[in-house]
């Protein structure tokens, strides 16, 4: 006879199982990328599992190996469901994260000499200020009242571009500048040592606007996506420069993926103002502007858009454990001087960043640069999907949670995950580079100062709206290796 503590210890550990079996599906409902189907089927598999444990534990002798067993084996069985549905939470928490809704933060800096008497925003009155409003009459108007309403009035001096702000504060004809943070790495750019000459005493930030999705079904709908990757390390929200900018183009029922690799120094009118400049310099503007001077140049709507910045690349790469990636040529990263091999190279993060961020060992530059951006987000695809991401799964998450930003809605991303787990297609995915003749012209960001630029054929930019354009409308756009410049290059010999 089965003492009544036996008896408690079995109901107990029976009942244990049947209320994590309970969790798990319940968790697995609400997270909604889960088939049904396939929930039906875990709940038949759980509830089978504990008709069956039912007659092992309770319809067994007494201290039977085989009830004690099965006792064991349900006991296990339900902390790995706590396990399951504490994964499966946090799965629906990382969809929510990055599906909130994101206002970008524009930060704009009060900054002098690192041997000025200037020690903080209150002395700033006494003192003369140069910036220049020429090329963000918005932000410098907003971080003047910002600052006046803070200290008093101050006196300034509007200069005509940064070069001439530059020499104004290290001739000291001002003793500090106003300068918007989205524009340091253009004055980087003309002073190698400013960031090591100067420091802050102020700041303000400046919230900008949220990007609206132009929202589609995108299980049964094309729709393109704008992928960026400003040039800065910390808080994604962070306003910069756009360095990687590519074009999504996903047909979900013809399972065709087309990348369209933009080069940065792409010379195009802003869509704000329809002056001359380089398409990496729209992202100091706001990711608005990126996206709109995106659709003139394509004449396509973009419906989403994707966010990462370098820390968040880094964190990536890193939670997946490397990164496996194919190079066509030997060369050295100016970036950390990293060896990269002709062929299959495992790079950890630093060594991935620098390789997707080399331009200077190429002939052709930005251009191979952007070949081989293409190159590693189909990497990260490739590992994503595959097993090994098991072994990294709850670090991938927190990673992906805190590392990109998007404005697909859950909605829209639990679908997706759930035809994917449904049907299983297996995605074609084809490439196309605009390409261009580098040259020398006034950038308007710049205040007008010639820069390197690349002006892009109009032969190129047609052929990237047609082959988008044709994946919209189902047509398979199909090349043997992906490559679809590679493809017009054949054309063209064929002419």
């Amino acid at each position: 006879m089965k003492t009544k503590l036996e008896k408690s210890i079995n109901w107990s550990i029976y009942f244990f199982q049947l209320i994590t079996s309970i969790i798990l599906l319940y968790m697995l409902y609400t997270i909604k990328f889960i088939p049904v189907n396939y929930i039906i089927i875990g709940g038949v598999v759980l509830l089978s599992l504990l008709i069956g444990e039912y007659f092992l534990i309770f319809y067994k002798k007494p201290k039977s190996k085989r009830s004690i067993m099965t006792q064991v084996l349900s006991f296990v069985l339900s902390c790995i469901m706590i396990v399951g549905s504490f994964y499966v939470y946090k799965m629906g928490s990382v969809v929510d994260l990055l599906s909130a809704e994101t206002f970008q933060k524009r930060a704009i800096s009060v900054i002098v000499l690192k041997d000025s008497e200037i020690r903080n925003e209150k002395q700033l009155p006494k003192h003369h200020i140069g910036y220049v409003t020429s090329v963000n009459n918005e932000s410098m108007d907003y971080a003047k009242k910002e600052i006046e309403k803070e200290v008093g009035n101050i006196s300034l001096t509007d200069y005509k571009d940064f070069h001439d702000l530059l020499e104004a504060l290290y001739t000291q004809k001002v003793d500090g500048i106003i300068l918007d943070e989205a524009f340091r790495t253009l004055i980087d750019q003309d002073k190698k040592t400013f960031d090591d000459d100067t420091r802050v005493i102020y700041q303000i930030l400046k919230d900008e606007g949220s990007i609206s999705a132009k929202n589609v079904d995108v299980t049964n709908k094309p729709f393109l996506t704008y992928v960026s990757g400003n040039d800065q390390y910390g808080d994604i929200s962070t306003i910069s420069r756009s360095d990687v900018n590519m074009l999504i183009a996903i047909n979900p029922t013809t399972h065709q993926v087309l990348l369209i690799s933009i080069p940065r120094d792409v010379y195009y009118p802003l869509h704000r103002n329809g002056q001359l400049d380089k398409f990496t310099h729209t992202g100091v503007y706001g990711l608005q502007e990126s996206i709109d001077t995106l659709q003139d140049i394509m004449s396509e709507e973009i419906n989403y858009y994707a966010r990462m910045n370098f820390t968040s690349f880094i964190k990536i790469v890193d939670a997946i454990g490397g990164i496996s990636v194919n190079s066509p040529a030997d060369f050295t990263t100016k970036i950390g001087n990293f060896n990269i091999k002709k062929g299959e190279n495992v790079l950890n993060a630093k060594e991935a960043l620098a390789f997707v961020r080399e331009r200077k060992s190429f002939i052709d530059g930005d251009f191979a640069r952007g070949r081989n951006q293409q190159r590693m987000i189909a990497a990260i695809l490739k590992k994503v999907c595959s097993p090994a991401i098991l072994t990294s799964f709850s670090a991938v998450l927190d990673t992906v949670s805190e590392s990109v930003e998007t404005n697909l809605s859950s909605d829209d991303i639990n679908a997706l995950v759930q035809m994917q787990l449904s049907n299983m297609p297996s995605w074609d995915i084809q490439s196309y580079q605009i390409v261009g003749d580098p040259a020398k012209k006034p950038c308007y960001s710049l205040g007008g100062r010639e820069a390197s630029v690349v002006i892009p054929y109009d032969s190129s930019v047609e052929q990237a709206r047609q082959y988008i354009d044709d994946l919209m409308a189902g047509k398979i756009i199909q090349t043997e290796d992906g490559n679809l410049n590679e493809n017009d290059i054949d054309k063209n010999n064929e002419e």
